[in-house]
């Protein structure tokens, strides 16, 4: 799956809704440093990385966009500080849904002698959406911590 940085500040950060370690946002409006502004909707943030996405904030923004949805999973400030959390909540749903699905074909083939339609669907969904996830989890963690050495940009001098 793909990262991306943006070096700006946050224009415009509106809440939308939360789900247990999970924040959804959008729109976030971003100031880059060349003047020029990015909107991304519908940004998914693990809930202990928002005080960071306020208007105002200037750094770094880590980002990504997985299989549904994208998402920031960390900040560099231009203050030096550094904070990471990936939002994996759809990396345990495909778990749980291979394991349903495993547990409706054993259900099935021990009670009834045929296969479950929607055990197959399950694993069919859960498999490959937990190796996607999780493969966009660790190249969102690798694309942070490469960048560990990051020196946020002097401010720009006063026009005259």
């Amino acid at each position: 799956m793909a990262t991306s940085i943006i070096d700006g500040t946050v224009e415009e950060a509106t809440f939308k809704r939360a789900f247990s370690k999970m924040q959804v946002w959008g729109p976030l409006v971003f100031r880059l440093r060349d003047g020029s502004t990015r909107t991304l909707d519908k940004v998914i943030i693990e809930s202990s990385l928002a005080p960071w996405i306020t208007p105002g904030n200037s750094g770094r923004f880590y980002c990504y966009a997985a299989i549904d949805h994208r998402g920031i999973h960390g900040v560099r400030t231009d203050g030096g500080e550094a904070h990471y959390a990936f939002a994996r909540n759809n990396e345990i749903a495909s778990i749980a849904a291979a394991a349903v699905g495993v547990l409706l074909l054993v259900m099935y083939l021990a009670f009834m002698d045929k296969i479950s339609g929607w055990g197959l669907i399950c694993l069919i969904i859960g498999v490959p959406g937990y190796f996607l996830y999780r493969q966009t989890r660790l190249d969102a963690e690798k694309q942070f911590d490469a960048d560990s050495g990051f020196v946020p940009a002097p401010p720009a001098a006063p026009a005259q």
